[in-house]
């Protein structure tokens, strides 16, 4: 019976290192995950704001009257139902209007930073939210009546 106390006695002591090593890495193995998930959101954003370019500038394109509107209301539409988190906005660079012209709008999201609270604790952390665009051009398209 005495060899089984000091079993207990042992077992005890490792379950208390045990703790304290899951106490250590917990925290830092969340903010990787945190950084992880936020990283996507930006990559994912990236790709939204290209796609919702293209979407805007092929749809005012072809349409046949106020092509810049046409494109900058298709592109928003766009951009806030694929990732309504980052905020969007559309610029359109350049008008179009006239058959052939090159029709160019930005699409760009400020997407939320949230790792901003731990910027102070870790030099390398971005402390502002991240911004990203997309830009896309299409050549006015028309036909001669």
């Amino acid at each position: 019976m005495v060899g089984l106390g000091k079993f207990r006695r042992k077992l005890s002591l490792n379950e208390g290192a045990e703790l304290l090593e899951a106490a250590l890495a917990l925290p830092i193995l969340l903010l990787v995950m945190l950084a992880v998930v936020n990283l996507g959101m930006v990559v994912f954003a990236s790709q939204m704001a290209e796609e919702a370019a293209r979407y805007g500038v092929r749809a005012g394109a072809v349409a046949e009257s106020n092509q810049a509107a046409a494109a900058a209301s298709a592109a928003l539409s766009f951009a806030t139902t694929t990732f309504p988190i980052g905020a969007p906005s559309v610029t359109v660079l350049s008008p179009g209007g006239a058959i052939g012209s090159t029709l160019r709008i930005r699409v760009t999201y400020r997407v939320p930073n949230y790792l901003r609270g731990f910027a102070a604790l870790f030099p390398g952390i971005p402390s502002r939210e991240f911004v990203v665009s997309g830009e896309a051009a299409m050549r006015q398209e028309g036909w001669l009546r």
